[in-house]
């Protein structure tokens, strides 16, 4: 029980960072994240940044250890 609440409390911690600025993990944005189309009207604009910041924080939340092996991996090939 102790596991999953560590667990739980580090993915609140990833949430609060996509919260801020789902741009720190650039690596796991590019591959998740949908860009704005540059004739796209103000809503649709909403629209993308609220999908794109859902979909991150349920990923960031549920998945962090994905996150970071992305992350990682995306690092060392540089």
């Amino acid at each position: 029980m102790f596991f999953i609440k560590i667990y739980f409390i580090l993915g609140l911690a990833m949430l609060q960072v996509v919260l801020w600025d789902f741009k720190y993990f650039p690596k796991t944005a590019s591959r998740l994240t949908k860009p704005a189309g540059e004739k796209d009207a103000g809503f649709s604009l909403v629209l993308v940044a609220v999908r794109n910041l859902t979909l991150m924080a349920l990923f960031v939340f549920f998945l962090w250890p994905v996150v970071v092996a992305i992350e990682l991996s995306g690092g060392m090939k540089k």
